[in-house]
Parts: C-alpha cells; sequence; structure tokens
C-alpha cells in the first residue's frame, strides 16, 4: 500500500514538472486586451525572420543591438496583427468561403516551381505545400483559418481607408510632377528648395521613374564565379571553361536555356525563362558599357567581373524613354490617394493602440542606444526590422496570405 502511495507521489511530480517545463516553453510573451501572444509563434517568426536576414544582410547580424531591434519589432508586429484581427472579430467583418478558396489557390501556386525555378508536377507541389504547412505547425483546417483571419483585416482596413482618404486635387499631382523632375534632373540647389514631407513623397516615385524610363536591355546570362582567392592561374582556367561554354552554345549543341542550367553559378534567370531585365546605370560603368555594346541577337565573348565570367546574350533592346504630366497623371492620383489611405490606416491604429491594454513581458536591453551605434548598424537594424519581420511571415512561411 505504502509503495501505491509513493508511485501516486512521484508520478504527481513528474506530471507537475512536465507541466512547469511546458509553461516555461511556451509562456506568455504579451497580451493585447487581454489575449495572449505566446512565446513559441514568437520564436517561430523570429526564426524566420532571422533566416531572412543570414541570406540577404548577414553581417547585420553580427551587431546584438541589431538583433535585439529585430525581435522588438517582430513582437510589436505581432501586436499590430492581434489588435486589428480583434478589431475586425468586434465589427463582424465577414470573409466568404470563395474568396478563402481563391487565396489558397493563389497562395498554393507558390510552390508550382522550387528554389531553381524547376516546374514541378502536380503531385511534388502538393508535397511540397503540405511540407510547408508541417514545418509552420498547421493543420489545413488552421491555415484556412489564417487566410480568413488576414482577408477580414484587409477588407477591414480598406473600409476604413476609403471612408477616411480623400482624392488629390489636381494642383497637388501637378507639385508631385514637378518633384519628381527635380529629382530626375539632380539639380542641388533646387533639390534643397524641397520641404522634407515633398522630398520624401516623390523621392520613390522619381527612383521608379528613372529605372522605367531608362535605356534597358532583356538579356540571357550565364555566370562563371570565380573564388575571391583564386590564383591568375584560375582565373585563366574559368575563362577558358566560359569560351568552351559559348562555342558549345554557338555551335547549336546547346541552347542558351541548357547552358544556364547546366553551367550557371547563378541561376536566378531560370525563374523566369532565362532572361533578365539590365537597366542602364545599375551595374558598374565599364560592364555597362560592355553589355549595352553587345547587338541584338549576339552572344559576348566572357566579359570579366570582380567575382567571374558573364557570357551575355542580348535578347531586346529599349531606347530611353521621356514622359509628360499626361503620360502619368493616373499613376500620381493612384499614388497620391494611396498614401492617403496608409495615413488613414496608420491614425486608425494608433487609436486601437490608444484604446487597448497591451502588456509586454518580454524586456529589449540594449548595450547601446540604436542610433549612436558606431557603426549605425543597430539603428538601420531598427528601420528594416518591420520590412524583414514581415517579409519573414509572408515568404518563409509560404502558406500566409500577403496583405
Amino acid at each position: 500500500m505504502k509503495a501505491n502511495k509513493i508511485t501516486v507521489i512521484m508520478a504527481a511530480l513528474f506530471l507537475g514538472t512536465a507541466l512547469l517545463n511546458a509553461k516555461v516553453v511556451d509562456s506568455t510573451v504579451a497580451t493585447v486586451n487581454g489575449t495572449p501572444i505566446m512565446n513559441s509563434e514568437y520564436q517561430k517568426i523570429i526564426d524566420t525572420t532571422m533566416e531572412v536576414y543570414k541570406k540577404q544582410n548577414p553581417a547585420l547580424l553580427e551587431n546584438q543591438d541589431n538583433v535585439t531591434a529585430i525581435k522588438e519589432e517582430v513582437l510589436n508586429q505581432m501586436i499590430i496583427e492581434q489588435l486589428l484581427l480583434q478589431a475586425a472579430k468586434e465589427q463582424n467583418i465577414k470573409v466568404k468561403d470563395s474568396e478563402v478558396n481563391e487565396n489558397v489557390i493563389e497562395i498554393k501556386k507558390r510552390f508550382e516551381k522550387d528554389e531553381n525555378g524547376k516546374t514541378l508536377s502536380e503531385k511534388e507541389a502538393q508535397k511540397a505545400f503540405n511540407a510547408e504547412l508541417k514545418k509552420e505547425g498547421l493543420t489545413y483546417k488552421q491555415f484556412e483559418q489564417r487566410i480568413k483571419d488576414q482577408l477580414a483585416v484587409k477588407k477591414m482596413i480598406d473600409a476604413v481607408a476609403r471612408e477616411k482618404a480623400k482624392a488629390p486635387t489636381k494642383e497637388q499631382t501637378e507639385q508631385l510632377y514637378d518633384d519628381i523632375r527635380v529629382l530626375m534632373k539632380g539639380n542641388e540647389t533646387e533639390i534643397k528648395k524641397l520641404s522634407r514631407e515633398r522630398l520624401t513623397l516623390a523621392a520613390p516615385l522619381a527612383a521608379k521613374l528613372t529605372q522605367l524610363t531608362a535605356e534597358q536591355i532583356k538579356l540571357s546570362p550565364i555566370f562563371i564565379k570565380v573564388d575571391k582567392n583564386a590564383t591568375q592561374a584560375n582565373w585563366k582556367l574559368k575563362e577558358k571553361e566560359a569560351k568552351d561554354i559559348k562555342k558549345q552554345i554557338t555551335s547549336g549543341k546547346i541552347t542558351f536555356v541548357e547552358a544556364i542550367e547546366k553551367y550557371s553559378n547563378d541561376k536566378a534567370a531560370l525563374a523566369t525563362g532565362g532572361e533578365m531585365i539590365l537597366i542602364k546605370g545599375l551595374m558598374p560603368k565599364d560592364f555597362d558599357e560592355k553589355v549595352f555594346n553587345i547587338k541584338v541577337g549576339a552572344i559576348s565573348d566572357p566579359i570579366k567581373t570582380d567575382d567571374g565570367y558573364y557570357i551575355i546574350k542580348v535578347n531586346e533592346k529599349k531606347a530611353q524613354k521621356d514622359f509628360t504630366y499626361k503620360d502619368i497623371e493616373p499613376e500620381l492620383a493612384q499614388f497620391l490617394t494611396a498614401t492617403e489611405m496608409q495615413k488613414a490606416n496608420l491614425d486608425y491604429l494608433a487609436s486601437l493602440k490608444d484604446k487597448a491594454e497591451i502588456k509586454v513581458m518580454v524586456k529589449f536591453e540594449y548595450s547601446q542606444p540604436a542610433n549612436a551605434s558606431a557603426d549605425g548598424k543597430a539603428q538601420s537594424a531598427k528601420d528594416g526590422a518591420k520590412a524583414e519581420s514581415d517579409k519573414a511571415k509572408a515568404e518563409p512561411a509560404k502558406t500566409e496570405n500577403k496583405k
């Protein structure tokens, strides 16, 4: 009898320890109006966000303050999502099953090709989709509910934006056009006359229009990488390899796309059928000059760069273009409307925050203020963390619906 009691006591102790450990593993990192944000979900998003940084900007993670800034922004974004979801539920925003199905179909299309751009069979694509669900720890029903929640939030913020945003006047679109022209001409004296608000508004459009109207070519590239510590003899061998590849193409033994698949160390072009668009002025001047002097249909000799050799085939050329106010007036109006809608949404979010009870259980400690770091990296992490956490929730978590 005593033995049985001891067994029961020991079992209870083990069970209590297991439950305690479970709480530690999946504790609450924040609450939004009493709704908890769990540590397990928070850590999952941090992991995927860090993976994005490791691929795109690994040096940024060498500074611990940058890592802290990213973690803090991830939690901020989770809090915002919870606030918006609660507001959508309070407003009883309806989402049809057909709308969910349309979004599911769109998301599944992302799995029709692998990382190298190769088209997968229907069975392979479904397998890749299921693997992503498993990686995210989601059942199919949970995945559909997540899409439904995201659509409800989108409907709500779209309605808020439409109600609050005002259509731009002709004077506003004309002023924006004039500011864009000033920036594109690059006259520093005139640029300094622009207010910060006008400069911030016009700068992204000026950059975009500069790209769209610049001289550009559609090309197919093959890249033969050369190690940064390679000897002169190694460079010669790689150059010979590039010349041999060109011979195979020009003799008809292999197509250019097949050569990309077989030999190129950069297969990104395969995702778009073996072609890429190069805009003049984005690459180093000597590279630009060589590439833009290749005739349409011609294949270049190996072009040497700091990283290796390129073999380029030019498929199409477009001359530099100009535009008038009338040409882009609708786009300017759309841009200003979108800006107003964004402001309306930010104001709405601020009002939700003011009324909400938000508790954060995680303390974010910095070794120094982000904007006072010696190399400025912590501040750049603060500025970029929001974009990267959003990206990580949409891309590594491929099953998420992009907002």
